[in-house]
């Protein structure tokens, strides 16, 4: 199968429109987050999962066309390949951003579980050797107004 130099064009414009949809997905995704609009949130992390899916078949699929041309033919595209990669580091910061977020305000929540509902910290072992996590026991409130 011949490829061609447009062919390696259009494989590239693909996957600049998949990083930007997934850039503005991911900045929808912060937001979401930020506001508490868990009912959005869902929407969005499929299609950020579905971005992510399609950016990496189409990445794949460059980096096996790549290897067919020269590195002459390819300084052609250097400056698209630049922008791509910028592209791709500002989803990777993005996504590493959200990462933080979510971890910090997880371990607050344990933090604050662990403070209000002591367990023992025991390591517990299975019929079979492994170690078992202590689950937290449900609690449940009653609050009256």
């Amino acid at each position: 199968m011949e490829i061609s130099k447009s062919d390696f064009e259009a494989i590239l414009q693909d996957e600049d429109k998949v990083l930007s949809e997934l850039y503005e997905k991911q900045e929808a995704v912060k937001q979401s987050v930020i506001d508490r609009n868990w009912d959005l949130l869902v929407p969005l992390l499929a299609d950020v999962n579905s971005l992510t899916e399609k950016f990496r078949t189409l990445d794949s699929k460059r980096d096996d066309v790549q290897k067919a041309f020269s590195e002459d033919e390819v300084k052609v595209f250097y400056t698209k390949l630049a922008a791509l990669r910028s592209l791709l580091l500002k989803c990777k910061v993005q996504n590493r951003v959200l990462t933080d977020y979510v971890n910090i305000a997880r371990d607050f929540i344990k933090d604050v579980v662990d403070k209000a509902l002591p367990q023992t910290r025991n390591k517990s072992y299975s019929r079979t050797g492994k170690i078992v996590q202590p689950q937290p026991v449900s609690v449940v409130v009653n609050q009256l107004f």
